[in-house]
C-alpha cells in the first residue's frame, strides 16, 4: 500500500474512532493534542486532530511531554512495526521494562490523543477510557496509534540491558533463505481455500481441524534448515496467516482472502509483515504448541517480542547472544512467562522456549543469524533484524533467479528454491497444489486447483505464462492439454443468479418444449428452464407440482432384492439428484413414462472412483438416498479386485442330524482335530485324509456316517 493510502487510511480510522467520544472527552483529549485556544466545534476538533497527527514536529512535542513509560509504550508499537495492540500485552511489555504502573501508562496515552480505543459503535459515546477497560477487560481491549505517531517514538531508550558477549572459536554466522515461513503460510492459506476452518465460539478449532492441521504433511515439514523440532507448525501457520491478513474470519470460519500487496514486493516486505503480524498469534506456544486459552492472556507475544527487542540492544554487532542468558533475563523480569511454563522447563529459567523461539520462529525468518560455538549454539539479529529493530538500512534484494520451475509430463511441477520469490509462491498457490516443501518444493497441477485459480481471476493464458517464464523447460505439450482441457469445462459454467426449472417426465416431452420455445436451455436429459432465467409461459404447460430444491435431500430410491436395480420416486426426487445419480449408477431404457429405473455395475462404480469419492463417500450417499448403506452387490463390484483372492479346495460335507451333535463333534479333542471348519448348524468339512479316522473314531460312539450317492 503506498504511504498517503495507508496515512488516509488510518487517519480516517483515527476520525471514526474519535467521532464515538462523548464530547466533554473529546474535548478533553484534544485539548491536550491540539491546544486549541477558541472553543471550537466538534467538527473542527476532529479536523485539526486528525491534522495534527500528520505533522511530525508537533507530534515530537507531544511525545516528549509523555511520561517516560507512556513514551515508552509508544516506542513498543513502532519497533513492532504493529499499530494494534491488546492491553494485556502492552502491560506485560511495560511491566517487564521495569514499569509496574499497569494500565496508567496506557490511560495517559489515550488522554493525550496518541493512543485511541478500538471500539465498537457506541450510540451514547465514550465517556471514560477505565471504565471502557472495565467493559472490556484486558484480554480483549486493543488500543492502536497512528503508524506515523508509533514511528516517531521508536528511538526512545527502552532501558533494556546488553545481553551479548565474545565466544571463542565460534563459527561463521549463518542465515535461512527466509522463505519457509511465507511458504507454510501460502500453503495454510491453499488449505482454507479448499475447505475453510470452523471456530467454536471461544474462538478455537474443533477436534477435527486441529487434527486435519497436524496430519497435513506440507505444513508439518520439517524446515530445510531446521535446528529445532517446533511442535504444531500447522496451527502456527494458520493463526499467523490470519494475523497477516491471509485469512479473515466470516461467520465463524477462516477463509482465504486474496493475498496482500505486500506479496507483489520483495521478500525482505513480506518478511516484515509477517514480523510485524506476529503479536496478534496468540494460540500457540514455542514449546506447548496450539495452545489456546480462554482464561488467561498469552504470554508468547509479549515474551517473543521482548526477546527480539533484547537481540537489538547487543554491545557490538559482532557479538552474540546465548539462549540461557535471553531466559534468564526473561524469567526474572516478565511478570506472566514463566509462570505458563511447565516444571522442566524451570529448571532451566525457560532457556528451552527462548531456543524454540529464536530457532524455529526468528532463524527461518531470516531475522537472526546463528553460529556454532564452544559454550553452544549462539544467535545475533539479521541484517534484515537489524533493519526491522533498529533502523539500518534495509538488505539488497539478490538479483533474480527467474527459471526455477521444472513442469513434468505428469503434471507435477519442482520449485527449485532459490528461484522462489514471494509472488511466485502467491501465483503458484492459486492454481497448483503444494505437495512438499523442502530444498525442490513440489506441486501438483489438477482439475480442483485449476479450477480455484479461475475463481480466483486467474486465466489459462497466465497459468501457461508463468510456467514458461519461470521453466527451465518449455511446458510439455500434455500438460498444457490438461490445463486447457480443464479450463474449458469451468468456463463452460453458466451462473444465473435466479431461475425457474421445469422437469418434463420425459426427454420427449422436453424436446417438445424446446421446440414450442416454452424453454430454451436445456440442463438435464428432463429439466429445462428459459434462456434468461426468469418464469417461463406455465400457461401452456400442465402443472402436477413444485419442489423448493434448497430443501434438504430426500430419500427418493428404493433397490430391489438383487442389489443392483435402483428405482427412483420421481415425487420425492429432487435436482441434486440429476446430478449425483449418474456418478453411481447407468440409467435403464425403454422404461415407462413415469418410471425411472437406474442399474449399478463394475462401471458405474468405477466412474464413482475416479470422481476421488471413497467407499464412505459413497454409503453417506446412499444412505442419505435409500436409507441404507451401499448392497453387498455393489460393494463387490467396488472392492473385489482390492481384497484377497478367493480360494477352492476340495472337502468332503458331513451333515449330523442334530445341532447337539455337530457341537460335541467340535468339542471333543479326538475329533475335533480331524475337523477342516464349519460350515453350519449341523454341517462340518473335513479333508479327504481326514475322513477314514473320523469314521473309526464316531464308530466306537455307535456313529455311523452315511454316504450320499454322489459320494466317492
Amino acid at each position: 500500500m503506498p504511504p498517503n493510502a495507508e496515512f488516509e487510511d488510518w487517519s480516517i480510522r483515527v476520525r471514526d474512532t474519535l467521532s464515538q467520544f462523548a464530547e466533554p472527552l473529546l474535548r478533553q483529549v484534544a485539548g491536550k493534542l491540539i491546544r486549541p485556544r477558541t472553543h471550537q466545534t466538534v467538527e473542527d476538533l476532529l479536523d485539526k486532530s486528525i491534522a495534527t497527527l500528520g505533522n511530525p514536529p508537533v507530534i515530537d512535542r507531544r511525545i516528549k511531554d509523555l511520561s517516560p513509560p507512556a513514551r515508552k509504550l509508544l516506542a513498543i508499537m513502532g519497533l513492532s512495526r504493529q499499530p494494534r495492540w491488546k492491553v494485556g500485552h502492552l502491560i506485560s511489555l511495560l511491566a517487564a521494562l521495569g514499569h509496574v504502573e499497569g494500565f496508567a501508562p496506557i490511560q495517559e496515552a489515550l488522554e493525550a490523543g496518541l493512543v485511541l480505543p478500538e471500539l465498537a459503535f457506541q450510540s451514547a459515546g465514550l465517556e471514560d477510557f477505565a471504565a471502557w477497560l472495565g467493559q472490556s477487560g484486558t484480554l480483549s481491549a486493543v488500543v492502536f496509534a497512528h503508524p506515523l505517531v508509533a514511528s516517531r517514538a521508536k528511538g526512545e531508550d527502552l532501558g533494556l540491558p546488553s545481553l551479548s558477549s565474545s565466544a571463542s572459536g565460534a563459527t561463521e554466522p549463518r542465515q535461512s533463505d527466509g522463505l519457509d515461513w511465507p511458504l507454510r503460510l501460502a500453503a495454510a492459506w491453499q488449505q482454507m481455500d479448499s475447505g475453510p476452518v470452523r471456530l467454536t465460539q471461544a474462538n478455537t478449532l474443533f477436534k477435527r481441524d486441529q487434527t486435519r492441521l497436524q496430519s497435513d504433511d506440507v505444513l508439518n515439514a520439517p524446515a530445510v534448515d531446521q535446528l529445532v523440532n517446533l511442535p504444531d507448525p500447522g496451527s502456527l501457520a494458520l493463526f499467523w496467516a490470519r494475523s497477516a491478513g491471509l485469512l479473515e474470519e466470516h461467520e465463524g470460519e477462516l477463509r482465504a482472502k486474496p493475498f496482500p500487496e505486500s506479496w507483489e514486493s520483495s521478500l525482505a516486505a513480506v518478511l516484515a509483515h509477517l514480523f510485524s503480524a506476529l503479536p496478534h498469534v496468540e494460540a500457540w506456544d514455542p514449546l506447548a504448541g496450539y495452545a489456546p486459552s480462554d482464561t488467561a492472556l498469552s504470554s508468547f507475544p509479549s515474551a517473543a517480542f521482548l526477546v527480539l527487542l533484547l537481540l537489538s540492544n547487543g554491545k557490538k554487532p559482532s557479538e552474540t547472544f546465548t539462549a540461557s542468558a535471553v531466559a534468564s533475563w526473561l524469567w526474572e523480569h516478565h511478570p506472566s512467562w514463566a509462570g505458563t511454563l511447565s516444571t522442566t522447563v524451570h529448571k532451566t529459567l525457560g532457556q528451552p522456549w527462548v531456543e524454540a523461539f529464536v530457532f524455529g520462529v526468528a532463524y527461518p525468518m531470516r531475522l537472526v543469524e546463528v553460529s556454532e560455538a564452544s559454550d553452544g549454539r549462539r544467535f545475533r539479529l539479521s541484517e534484515l533484524g537489524r533493519h526491522l529493530l533498529r533502523g539500518d538500512l534495509e538488505p539488497e534484494t539478490p538479483p533474480p533467479f527467474a527459471q526455477t520451475l521444472l513442469v513434468q509430463p505428469n503434471a507435477e511441477v519442482l520449485a527449485y528454491r532459490q528461484g522462489l520469490t514471494p509472488s511466485l509462491i502467491s501465483t503458484l498457490s492459486r492454481f497448483a497444489r503444494w505437495k512438499g516443501i523442502g530444498p525442490a518444493c513440489t506441486l501438483e497441477l489438477c482439475p480442483e486447483q485449476t479450477y480455484r485459480g479461475l475463481e480466483s481471476g486467474l486465466t489459462l493464458p497466465m497459468m501457461l505464462q508463468t510456467l514458461a517464464r519461470h521453466g527451465t523447460r518449455p511446458v510439455p505439450a500434455n500438460v498444457a492439454d490438461l490445463l486447457q482441457r480443464w479450463s474449458n469445462k469451468r468456463e463452460r459454467i453458466t451462473v444465473y443468479s435466479s431461475a425457474v426449472l421445469v422437469e418434463f417426465p420425459t426427454p420427449a416431452d422436453l424436446d417438445d418444449a424446446i421446440g414450442r420455445g416454452i424453454v430454451v436451455v436445456r440442463v438435464t436429459d428432463r429439466i429445462g428452464m428459459t434462456a434468461d432465467g426468469k418464469e417461463p409461459v406455465l400457461s401452456q404447460l400442465r402443472l402436477i407440482g413444485n419442489r423448493d430444491y434448497e430443501s434438504k435431500p430426500q430419500r427418493c430410491i428404493s433397490i430391489a432384492d438383487d442389489g443392483v436395480t435402483m428405482t427412483v420416486d420421481a415425487a420425492q426426487a429432487d435436482l441434486l439428484l440429476e446430478a449425483e445419480i449418474g456418478h453411481y449408477a447407468d440409467a435403464l431404457v425403454n422404461e415407462g413414462p413415469t418410471t425411472r429405473r437406474f442399474r449399478l455395475s463394475p462401471g458405474s462404480l468405477r466412474r464413482a472412483a475416479d470422481l476421488g469419492l471413497a467407499v464412505t463417500d459413497i454409503d453417506a450417499w446412499f444412505v442419505e438416498r435409500t436409507g441404507f448403506p451401499l448392497t453387498p452387490a455393489g460393494r463387490l463390484f467396488l472392492l473385489g479386485k482390492q481384497a484377497a483372492p478367493p480360494s477352492a479346495e476340495r472337502k468332503l460335507i458331513i451333515q449330523f442330524p442334530t445341532p447337539e451333535l455337530a457341537d460335541g463333534v467340535m468339542q471333543w479333542p479326538e475329533t475335533r482335530v480331524l475337523i477342516a471348519e464349519r460350515l453350519g448348524p449341523t454341517a462340518i468339512a473335513v479333508a479327504d485324509e481326514a475322513l477314514e479316522p473320523l469314521q473309526r473314531t464316531l464308530n466306537e460312539l455307535g456313529i455311523v456316517i452315511g454316504f450320499s450317492h454322489n459320494a466317492d
